[in-house]
C-alpha cells in the first residue's frame, strides 16, 4: 500500500509538469469573466502607443470551460457569442526553450453578419490578470484584462 501511494504521487507529479498539464492549468485560470482594464495600439514605426481605452471601456469577455465564449460590447449594448482555445507553442533558441501561449477567439457579429476574431499571444495568464498582444498588418494591440469573478 505504501509503494502504491508513492507510485501515485510520482505519477501525479510527473503529469503535472508536462506541457498538457501546464496548458490545462492556464485554461482553468482563463475561465470566467474578464473586463478590459487597458487597451493600447502601437503602429510599426510609431514612437508612442495610442490609448484605446475609450473604445473598450465596459467591454467584457466571458470564457466557459467548454470552449464557448461571450463578448459584451458596452458601446453597442450587445452580446456576441463565439469560441476560444488556448494553444502552447514551444520554440527553441540557442540559449534555451521558450513556451508561448496563444489565445484565439472568434465571435459572430449578428448585427453585421460577419465574424470578428482575436488571435493573440497571451503574455501573462494570472489568476486575476490576463495580458494579450494582438498583431495586425500595421502594428499591434496590447490588452490588459482583469477578472471580474
Amino acid at each position: 500500500m505504501k509503494k502504491l501511494s508513492y507510485f501515485l504521487l510520482v505519477v501525479i507529479f510527473i503529469s503535472s509538469c508536462t506541457d498538457r498539464g501546464r496548458l490545462e492549468r492556464r485554461e482553468n485560470r482563463i475561465e470566467g469573466t474578464w473586463y478590459f482594464d487597458r487597451a493600447f495600439y502601437k503602429g510599426d514605426f510609431a514612437l508612442f502607443r495610442k490609448n484605446l481605452m475609450d473604445d473598450y471601456r465596459g467591454d467584457e469577455i466571458t470564457f466557459y470551460d467548454d470552449g464557448y465564449a461571450e463578448y459584451y460590447d458596452a458601446s453597442l449594448d450587445a452580446y456576441f457569442s463565439g469560441d476560444w482555445f488556448l494553444t502552447l507553442h514551444k520554440t527553441q533558441y540557442h540559449d534555451g526553450s521558450e513556451r508561448i501561449y496563444t489565445l484565439d477567439m472568434e465571435f459572430l457579429d449578428h448585427i453585421h453578419r460577419e465574424k470578428f476574431s482575436f488571435y493573440s499571444n497571451a503574455t501573462k495568464i494570472g489568476f486575476n490578470n490576463l495580458n494579450l498582444e494582438v498583431y495586425d498588418d500595421y502594428g499591434f494591440y496590447t490588452f490588459k484584462l482583469n477578472k471580474l469573478d
